[in-house]
């Protein structure tokens, strides 16, 4: 419910406050003030997680968030960028602070043999709601203001508080005997092949993602006819999304490896840096259909391998720190959008963010970490 909610707000701040400033700066510094605060958020959410139980932490961020998209409606009526850029920021912190939580929480509530069917689900929706919320705020910007879209996202958040608190007792705190703080997760990624790689991947092709979705709004205008254009290149997104997330129906796979976690996160940056070359919209919003597929194909199978591969008493500190890995990759994405943007051009910056992407992946591809047989995953073959 609130990523249905979250994405009618995305488009709907992106729009308003480029036609506010008429800037390509403010779209950047909204995608910055989203990013930035989330990379200090899983550490404390994976701890908290670990300790306290995911369904607590769960419920009181989105209700907090809800609370901040509230008030955001107020300063977006007024056109009050700067306490929208604060507003958004704390909640963005939330989220993060939630991340860990969300992902400790699906093996505690299913059995391991449908893990690969109920990350495919959970995908899924959080696809579905890229594909309908934005094509939604296409079609309803030009009739009414982005502020209705803000007012709804935060009645989603309240929503789905009220759901996740039904989980209060199905998934209570684990007694741990784990490594007590919050670098066990950050050890275990280091020294696991299979995890180190997909930490690099989620380091990486968000990076990208970010800055292209910093200047999407700019390319909507100014390529394709009109900023509310913006709505259809994130429908296609989440419509491959979807698309990638049915193939998880099937049985789920006894091991996952480096491989489809490698060819997948290549298949989604490939037609990133062909869409800065893209003629029509027709065409990029195909490219960002394929792209979208091969995003989920590994963020999925990186998933399940990450609950197949790691105790459940360190999955909060663990997934902490994969995103932790996830949101500084977005945070460069934003940082090389702000910095170069307006010398350079969009499709420069985008095309820089993914050579640097590239190089990554294939360095956490080649390098062969450190494995110590304490280590609760050193006996899972790569």
């Amino acid at each position: 419910m609130s990523c249905y909610g979250d994405w009618l707000t995305t488009v709907a701040l992106v729009v308003l406050l480029y036609r506010v400033t008429g800037t390509a700066a403010a779209p950047a510094l909204y995608i910055l003030a989203r990013v930035a605060p989330r990379v200090a958020g899983p550490l404390f959410g994976g701890t908290l997680t670990d300790r306290v139980g995911p369904v607590r932490v769960a419920t009181l961020c989105a209700l907090a968030q809800g609370c901040l998209t509230g008030m955001i409606v107020l300063l977006a009526a007024s056109r009050a960028v700067w306490g929208i850029y604060l507003l958004v920021a704390a909640a963005q912190f939330l989220n993060a602070l939630s991340q860990p939580a969300l992902g400790a929480l699906l093996p505690r509530v299913t059995p391991a043999h449908r893990l690969g069917r109920v990350n495919g689900i959970y995908s899924g929706l959080f696809s579905s709601s890229i594909l309908v919320s934005p094509a939604l705020g296409a079609l309803l910007l030009p009739h009414v203001s982005p502020e209705w879209l803000i007012a709804a996202d935060a009645a989603t958040f309240l929503v789905a508080a009220l759901l996740l608190l039904t989980l209060d007792g199905v998934a209570p705190p684990v007694p741990s005997a784990s490594p007590r703080g919050a670098a066990a997760g950050f050890r275990i990624v280091s020294r696991d092949r299979v995890l180190r790689l997909v930490a690099a991947a989620y380091a990486a092709n968000p990076a990208v993602i970010t800055a292209l979705q910093a200047v999407l709004v700019i390319a909507a205008s100014q390529r394709f006819g009109h900023d509310s254009y913006v709505g259809w290149l994130y429908a296609a997104v989440g419509a491959g999304g979807l698309i990638g997330s049915l193939s998880f129906l099937r049985p789920t796979p006894s091991q996952v490896g480096r491989r489809a976690i490698l060819v997948a996160s290549v298949i989604e940056l490939g037609p990133l840096a062909v869409f800065v070359v893209a003629p029509n919209l027709a065409v990029a919003a195909a490219l960002l259909f394929i792209s979208s597929m091969g995003g989920v194909l590994w963020q999925v199978n990186g998933s399940i391998g990450l609950q197949q591969r790691v105790p459940v008493d360190l999955l909060g500190r663990v997934n902490a720190a994969v995103r932790s890995a996830m949101y500084t990759g977005m945070l460069v994405g934003a940082v090389a959008v702000a910095v170069l943007v307006q010398p350079f051009g969009w499709q420069a910056t985008v095309l820089c963010v993914v050579a640097a992407a590239f190089l990554l992946i294939a360095a956490a591809a080649l390098t062969r970490p450190r494995r110590l047989a304490s280590h609760p995953a050193a006996l899972i073959p790569d």
